[in-house]
C-alpha cells in the first residue's frame, strides 16, 4: 500500500537526476535532458514494440499498452495536455502474464502485447486476440478481420505504409516442444526447428475485409520479426531468430515476391560467427539498419544499401560501423527521418554499475561514408531490463524532435518522452 500511494502522488513530470544540475559533478558527466512522464504511473503502461511507432502522424498523441491485473488495452494520452483515452476495454486476463515473447501462446484469450501495431496517419491499430486480427480506431470502434491459422504461434506484426495489408509471422507449434518453462533453452528451438525441417509462414492480410493475400512458407526456419519494405510492401525483411549457429549470416532475410534473399555475407571483417540483432527498415529509403557483436567483442552498427531498393536482388553494399570503447550494453536501435538512430543501451559511463542492459537513451550519428559514429546521450531510462515489456524500445516522433520509451524505475512502467535538441 505505501509503494502505490507514492507512486499515486508522483507528479506527471520527472526529471533525469543530473539534469537539475547546472554543472556536473564528475569531468566527462553528460548533461543530462529532462524527461516527461507521459502516462499515469499508476498501472503498467508500455510503448508498442519497436518495429511499430507509437506516435500518431500529428506527433501529439501516442498509443500505449495498460495491463491491469493481466488484462492488456489499448490507450492514447495527449502528449501535450496528458489527457488519457481508453480504446479497448476488454476484460479477458491469459493463464499468466502474457509477455512479448511468450511464442507458445495457444489460444490465450488475452490481448497479444508484442502484436500491436499503429498505422500512424489513420491512427488505426492492430493487434491478436484470441487467435483473431482485430481492428480498432482512435473512437473505439472495432471488429474482428479474421480468425488466424490454428497449429501456429505468431511473433511480431507490421502494418504497411499505405495501412491496407497487415503482416504477421506464424511458425509451427512443434518448434516449441522442448522449450523449457524458462526460455533458457531458446537457441534449442532454431535447432529443433532445423532437425525437424518446421517451417514458418509469412501471412499478409487486407486491412479492409480480412482476406488472406499472401501465405508464404520460409522452410527450416523460426520467424518471429517481419517488415513491409517502405518503398514497396511486395517486399518483406524476416529474420532467423535466435540461431543456433552462424547468426552472422542466418539472421537477416529479404522476401521480394519471388526470392528468398539471405543479406549479410561474410567478408570484410564479417564473420558467420558474429551476433545480428534488431534489423530495421530505414524510414523512407528502403535500405536497412541492424547491430550487433563480432565475434571480437567490438559492438557495430551496420546498414544496407540497395542499388536499387525496388529490386532488392539487383545487389547491395553492406558498411559496418565498430562503436567506441564506451558503448558495451546490450540494447535496441531505431531509426529516424533521417540518418540519427537512437538507443536505449550501448553506452556506458565510467565507473556505471554492471549490468547486461544499458541505462542510457543515446542518439547515434554514423557517417556511412567515413565510418565513423558520434555518440550524443540524452537522459538515463533506468529501466530494469527484468521483461520485454521493461525494455525501453526507444523510437522517434515523426519530426525526430522526440524521443519515446518504456522505464519502470519508478516502480510501475510507464512512457517516457525526452526531447532532441535539433
Amino acid at each position: 500500500m505505501k509503494k502505490n500511494a507514492i507512486l499515486i502522488l508522483l507528479c506527471m513530470a520527472v526529471t533525469c537526476p543530473a539534469a537539475a544540475q547546472k554543472s556536473s559533478s564528475r569531468a566527462g558527466t553528460p548533461r543530462e535532458h529532462a524527461m516527461k512522464r507521459l502516462t499515469g504511473g499508476k498501472y503498467d503502461d508500455m510503448v508498442l514494440y519497436f518495429t511499430s511507432n507509437s506516435v500518431l502522424a500529428d506527433d501529439r498523441h501516442m498509443i500505449f499498452i495498460r495491463t491491469v491485473d493481466d488484462c492488456n488495452n489499448i490507450w492514447t494520452v495527449d502528449m501535450e495536455t496528458g489527457e488519457e483515452k481508453q480504446i479497448t476495454f476488454f476484460t479477458e486476463t491469459s493463464p499468466h502474464a502474457l509477455p512479448i515473447h511468450e511464442f507458445r501462446q495457444h489460444d490465450y484469450p488475452a490481448l497479444v502485447v508484442g502484436t500491436v501495431v499503429l498505422h500512424a496517419e489513420t491512427g488505426k491499430v492492430f493487434f491478436v486476440k484470441d487467435r483473431k486480427l482485430w481492428r480498432f480506431d482512435l473512437n473505439g470502434n472495432g471488429r474482428v478481420l479474421t480468425s488466424l491459422p490454428s497449429k501456429v504461434d505468431i511473433g511480431n506484426c507490421h502494418v504497411n505504409k499505405a495501412g491496407t495489408k497487415f503482416l504477421l509471422s506464424a511458425v509451427d507449434d512443434r518448434a516449441f516442444d522442448l522449450q523449457d518453462a524458462n526460455h533458457s533453452n531458446h537457441k534449442d528451438i532454431d535447432r529443433y526447428v532445423q532437425q525437424r525441417n518446421l517451417s514458418s509462414r509469412l501471412l499478409v492480410y487486407d486491412t479492409d475485409n480480412g482476406s488472406l493475400l499472401m501465405d508464404e512458407v520460409v522452410h527450416s526456419g523460426w520467424v518471429t520479426h517481419v517488415q513491409f519494405s517502405p518503398v514497396d510492401d511486395n517486399i518483406i525483411l524476416y529474420n532467423h531468430e535466435w540461431t543456433a549457429f552462424d547468426q552472422g549470416i542466418r539472421r537477416m532475410w529479404l522476401f521480394d515476391g519471388r526470392r528468398h534473399i539471405q543479406l549479410r555475407t561474410e567478408g570484410d571483417g564479417r564473420s558467420r560467427d558474429d551476433g545480428v540483432v534488431h534489423e530495421t527498415w530505414e524510414r523512407e529509403t528502403g535500405h536497412l539498419i541492424y547491430h550487433g557483436t563480432r565475434v571480437d567483442g567490438v559492438k557495430y552498427i551496420g546498414r544496407i544499401t540497395f542499388n536499387d531498393p525496388r529490386n532488392p536482388a539487383d545487389g547491395y553494399t553492406i558498411t559496418e560501423i565498430p562503436l567506441p570503447p564506451e558503448c558495451k550494453k546490450y540494447g535496441h536501435f531505431s531509426v529516424s527521418n533521417g540518418h540519427m538512430l537512437v538507443s536505449d543501451g550501448h553506452f556506458v559511463l565510467p565507473g556505471e554499475k554492471e549490468s547486461w542492459g544499458g541505462e542510457w537513451i543515446s542518439l547515434f550519428m554514423p557517417d556511412w561514408e567515413k565510418k565513423t559514429v558520434k555518440v550524443k546521450p540524452l537522459c538515463r531510462h533506468r529501466s530494469s531490463w527484468t521483461s520485454q515489456e521493461a525494455h525501453p524500445h526507444p523510437v522517434f516522433n515523426h519530426a525526430a524532435s522526440a524521443v519515446i520509451f518504456t522505464s519502470d524505475f519508478e516502480g510501475r512502467r510507464a512512457v517516457y518522452k525526452v526531447d532532441v535538441e535539433q
